[in-house]
Formats: structure tokens, sequence, C-alpha cells
């Protein structure tokens, strides 16, 4: 049972200072982290205080347009703090699913890939599919009825309601978020993780099927088309429910045989491959790299460590008898991504 005396502590605080200092280490000269760092001595205990007297309010998120252009809703630090801890102490509180693998010491994506494979002689049916737009549809009325079953803290409680019905402010203008969850908060996994809880454990707790959940990309194998088809109802109803969508375009439902792909790997063959959608996602981040950093006169060492940085990702945490390690593949395909486009701008 939470406690806010429990979750508010010194310990948790410095905890979550560390790690938005880390986050945010690369933030402009404005950034209110550095004010936040600046007078953490003083802001420290005040915050303490503030939280164990149970007057905390959320200040309405900042609109903030990145290098890139893309703009994001941004808590303010102290706020993002609070969310830390918070989040530090949720899952537990919550009891999130095990098969749930995107919460910290569930597994995470790698074992969930590894345990896939292991899994596939055993069926012969799958339905892998990805929850559309998942932060944007969550509907605030069903995930505030889910959280009052489970949080019985009022404060934390009413913290909770001000994240979800959460307030957006742009060059003075205010806008009310009624629908869906805020992206880039640390809250935010755990509460995407808990409004599905219900399909995970209805899922998990039926021996017939293999299924795991990473965020909103969720995959079930069957031994049998029927049971397949069971579990495609099981699914769709909770989905109906919960006022979620399937993406059409991340959906396969079939034979394992015909292969799939999964949390960027390719499945259905004796050994794991990169997938397709993964390795052209990359490419394309690899090519817009180039644009930014073509004119640098060490372009091509930042480019080759971000290539390396990726191949390693890509096979760490795998045995090797289960993944194809032929990596000229990858190369060539990097190679002819940005090889060409050098050879174009030295005849600029």
């Amino acid at each position: 049972m939470l406690d806010t005396k429990l979750v508010f502590t010194e310990a948790t605080l410095d905890t979550a200072y560390s790690w938005l200092c880390k986050q945010r280490r690369n933030f402009p000269a404005n950034a209110d982290i550095w004010h936040l760092r600046f007078h953490w001595h003083t802001i420290r205990g005040e915050l303490l205080q503030t939280l164990n007297k149970q007057d905390y309010t959320f200040m309405p998120l900042s609109v903030v347009t990145k290098a890139d252009g893309e703009s994001i809703h941004l808590w303010s630090s102290q706020d993002a703090l609070v969310l830390k801890m918070l989040a530090m102490a949720l899952p537990e509180a919550l009891a999130l699913s095990s098969v749930c693998t995107h919460i910290k010491g569930h597994g995470g994506l790698k074992a969930t890939v590894n345990d896939l494979h292991a899994a596939l002689p055993d069926y012969r049916y799958v339905m892998k599919t990805d929850v559309k737009g998942y932060y944007e549809s969550i509907d605030h009325t069903i995930l505030l009825k889910q959280l009052d079953k489970d949080i019985t803290d009022p404060f934390i409680w009413r913290l909770l309601v001000q994240f979800v019905k959460r307030t957006v402010e742009r060059g003075g203008t205010f806008k009310s978020i009624h629908c869906g969850i805020s992206r880039g908060c640390p809250l935010s996994p755990i509460i995407a993780a808990y409004y599905l809880k219900g399909l995970d454990e209805q899922m998990a707790g039926d021996p017939r099927y293999f299924y795991r959940r990473y965020m909103d990309d969720l995959i079930v194998l069957a031994k049998t088309r029927w049971h397949l088809r069971k579990a495609v109802r099981t699914v769709n109803q909770h989905f109906h429910q919960l006022k979620v969508e399937q993406a059409p375009d991340k959906t396969f439902i079939g034979k394992i045989s015909k292969g799939f792909d999964f949390l960027g790997y390719q499945f259905g063959k004796d050994k794991l491959r990169v997938s397709k959608r993964t390795l052209e996602n990359h490419i394309r981040r690899l090519s817009r790299l180039y644009e930014q950093k073509k004119h640098q006169p060490n372009w091509k060492m930042l480019l080759d460590d971000y290539r390396q940085r990726w191949v390693t990702w890509v096979y760490s945490g795998i045995p090797s008898s289960i993944i194809d390690t032929e990596r000229q593949t990858l190369d060539s395909l990097f190679f002819k991504s940005t090889y060409h486009k050098s050879q174009q701008a030295q005849s600029d």
C-alpha cells in the first residue's frame, strides 16, 4: 500500500535528483534545470516539506521546440522530480504483471526477444499487434476509475489526477488535455503498463498461450487455429473496453512459419534477423545525422560511432547461437547510405 511518507523521502528525492541531472544535462542555458541545480540546497528542503504537508500542485507543461523542429510538452524540473519519485514507487503498489516486460525488473526488450525465440518451436500460430497512438489514446475516465481501485492514499491520488488531467501552456495560452498521457515523463511507462493490466493478467493466466507485452507491442503464440481465434477475440474485447485500437500496419495474425517482426527483429526462421523496418528506420536516422554533420571535419567518425553503437545494440543481449551474425549486410547498407552522399557532397 502506498504511503506518502514512504514515497517522498530524502533517499528517493536524492535518487530522483541524480536521474534528473543526467536526463537534462544537455538542456539549454535558459532551462529551469540550471536554476534548480544552483539553488538545490534550499529547494531540496522546501520541496520535501511541501510534499510531506501534502500540499504540492503540478505546474502547466511548457511547449518546447527542439533543435530538429519537433515540439514537445515538458514538465518543469521540479515536477519531473516528483513524477520520478512516484514512478519509483508505483510499479510494486500497482502489482504490474511480470509479462509486461518494459517495466524495470521484468526482463526488458532483449529478454523478451530471447524468451519469444525459445518458445516458437512449441507453437504454430501468432498474433502480434501494436496499440495505435497508445499514449495519446488512453482514456482519462477509464484510467482514473482503474487507479481509484488501487490507490488509497488521498495525496498520491490527487497527484495522479493532476498528472492525467494536465494543462499545457504556450505563449500565455493554456490548454487542458482531455485524453492521453504525456510523453517524455518517467511516470508514463508505468501508467502505460497499468492501463492494459487486465489483458496481461488474463492472457498470462491461460496456459494455452505464450504472451508478452512490451509497452504497446504485444504478442500471443497459440498451438491451434481455434486457440488463436479465441486469443484475438480476447485482445479485441479488452481494446474495445479501453477505447484503444490496433495499428493495422503493425498487426500480423497467421502461421509462425510465414515469419513476423517484433521489437525490431524478424522471427520465423532458425535464427533471428534485424527486421526490414528497423534497418530502414536506422538508415533514415543515419542519413539525417549525415545531413547535420557533413560540414564538420570529423563527420565520418561521428557517423561511424553512431553506426557502431547501433550494431552493438542489435547483437548485445542475444546469444550468438540464435541470431544471424553476418554483419556484412548491415555494413554494406550503411556504407551505401553514406558513401554516395559523401561523394555527391564532394562533387558539389
